[in-house]
């Protein structure tokens, strides 16, 4: 295998792959057709104000994974690709999704996984362009795959 660029973080040559066997057992197929991708973790929080406080404190929770980005694909020709995707957000499928700093394989490559669907998709279909469509993806709520942030070893 090849060893990713020194200094590699999310951004470089970032990949998106997905499964349909859940459980990360199955192979990952790549998504070429994706031009950016955001993970976004963020913490759920609430705020309290205890009686006799001069501010207000924050709990800060559990976290939430996401990922969102963009596709482009080419009028009249979109891909295998897009068309499982666009058919997993209609039937609502719940997909394995692994998004990578560069080819998963990579020594180095730092790797985030988790199991969920696709909650948004917008196509953006200008005259005489290509599509561009947006998405989100989420974790799903029933899923037993806890949602890992990893380096590739070997």
């Amino acid at each position: 295998m090849t060893d990713a660029t020194p200094g590699a973080v999310y951004g470089d040559d970032a990949k998106l792959y997905y499964s349909a066997t859940l459980g990360g057992a199955g192979s990952l197929t790549a998504i070429d057709c994706v031009i950016d991708d955001t993970i976004n973790r963020e913490r759920r929080s609430s705020e309290v104000v205890y009686r006799g406080a001069d501010e207000v404190m924050e709990h800060v929770g559990k976290c939430k994974t996401t990922i969102s980005g963009n596709m482009m694909v080419l009028v009249g020709s979109p891909g295998t690709t897009y068309l499982a995707m666009k058919a997993a957000f209609q039937a609502k499928t719940t997909l394995h999704w692994a998004a990578a700093t560069g080819d998963i394989t990579y020594i180095g490559a730092q790797v985030t996984r988790f199991e969920g669907k696709i909650k948004s998709w917008t196509e953006s279909r200008p005259d005489n362009g290509n599509v561009q469509v947006s998405f989100e993806i989420v974790k799903t709520p029933d899923s037993t795959y806890a949602t890992t942030l990893a380096v590739t070893a070997s």
